[in-house]
């Protein structure tokens, strides 16, 4: 392989890797509109649910939403509005398991308690019943160490009952089922999220391929043969290559309006709960946007810091990548001055008019976007590695040659 074939292909690879960006950012937008990964565990904890007691099936799908609902787990930026937005927006996109169990507690309470003395609903009666099930060794054992227990606090009746309550938790069935269930469960959610992202990348990187006529063996072609074209690519790919890392770890690669509209939008989303943070400025990066949020929320003293600022964290991958793929499209059209979009476009038709030829090399281009932005770009970072190696060793050769001859 000589350079001018590694010019080319690292042409090639700049130009895929940012199409791929494009990809990458609709795949999180649609992710974001869709609540993918809240709507993912969702169906987790209603299977789970099911398994741990087939009797809460009619009911799992309810309690499931209740639990993610729940304010001490939804990180949601749009929690905090109610009815107002859709429930799918405001579901939780993480739980442990303790947390499941504690809010499972809290929500069978209201089958004992129902407010304004209507009858409790049918879901949370089937939980508390679920709940008052106890394992027959387990609840053994307690029926044993409960007389011991109140023996050793004859003088505080309220922290026997206590310590009694929680290990009557550990006797339930329910809890014991999701105890040996739980794990395996999440790796089934993150399974299944993972394959909806995909599916989303494959269809988003289909319809920007024949969207834009990208051709692969055309563009090769037309790498190859023009000098000046891959020259200007070259440019552009080295501009890439420097962001390539800062764009995988999210960190500097937007401009710093990106991280200051993603701490607007925190505290717009939630004016009652962050009303005493001021209009946000003064950082550059994630890590000083991180540490003035830290310093404003400490100041007006709001409480659980750390969780607003996961919830901060939420909005920042989506400002980042719109601010790469803005980047791109200013690099290829004012630096590069190469069109994604035909000009003249042309037909349907093209696709298989002479040949299918046009209609493969585009399904090749499908196949490479669906790979993914952090692929290329560790592709182009290599390939760009490479480049200065293979330079040095053709002039080393073209030095003896001309020495010898």
């Amino acid at each position: 392989m000589n350079l001018d074939h590694l010019d080319t292909i690292i042409s090639f690879v700049a130009i895929i890797t940012g199409v791929s960006l494009l990809v990458t950012t609709l795949t999180q937008a649609v992710s974001a509109l869709f609540a993918l990964r809240g709507s993912n565990l969702r169906w987790g904890v209603e299977m789970l649910l099911k398994q741990a007691d087939p009797n809460l099936a009619a009911h799992a799908r309810t309690i499931s939403e209740k639990v993610l609902h729940h304010a001490l787990v939804s990180d949601s930026t749009v929690s905090g509005m109610g009815s107002a937005v859709p429930g799918r927006w405001r579901l939780a996109t993480g739980i442990r398991q303790d947390e499941l169990i504690a809010i499972l507690h809290a929500l069978a309470r209201q089958a004992d308690a129902p407010t304004g003395g209507a009858a409790a609903p049918p879901w949370a009666t089937a939980l508390r019943d679920s709940l008052d099930v106890l394992d027959g060794p387990e609840a053994e054992r307690l029926l044993q160490l409960a007389p011991a227990i109140r023996s050793a606090l004859p003088d505080d009746a309220a922290a026997a009952d206590d310590v009694i309550a929680r290990l009557s938790q550990s006797a339930e069935t329910i809890s014991a089922k999701i105890d040996q269930w739980f794990d395996a469960v999440m790796d089934r959610v993150s399974q299944r999220f993972a394959v909806h992202a995909r599916l989303w990348t494959v269809a988003f990187a289909a319809a920007l391929a024949f969207g834009l006529h990208l051709d692969t063996f055309r563009l090769l072609g037309q790498l190859s043969s023009d000098a000046d074209l891959r020259g200007r690519v070259l440019a552009g790919a080295d501009a890439l290559t420097k962001q390539a890392d800062d764009i995988l770890a999210r960190s500097t690669v937007a401009p710093a309006s990106a991280y200051v509209d993603a701490m607007a939008q925190l505290i717009a989303s939630h004016p009652a709960e962050l009303k005493g943070l001021p209009a946000p400025a003064g950082f550059v990066d994630d890590a000083g946007a991180r540490e003035w949020l830290q310093r404003q929320l400490k100041a007006a003293n709001v409480a659980d810091p750390e969780a607003w600022v996961r919830r901060y964290e939420e909005l920042v991958p989506q400002s980042t990548l719109r601010a790469a793929a803005d980047q791109f499209y200013t690099l290829v059209n004012n630096k590069l001055r190469f069109s994604l979009v035909p000009d003249p476009y042309p037909p349907f038709s093209s696709y298989w008019t002479p040949d299918w030829t046009h209609f493969l090399g585009t399904l090749a281009s499908t196949a490479l976007l669906s790979l993914g932005a952090p692929f290329w770009f560790n592709m182009l970072k290599d390939l760009s590695n490479l480049r200065p190696v293979l330079a040095r060793k053709q002039e080393q050769e073209s030095s003896a040659d001309a020495g010898t001859s």
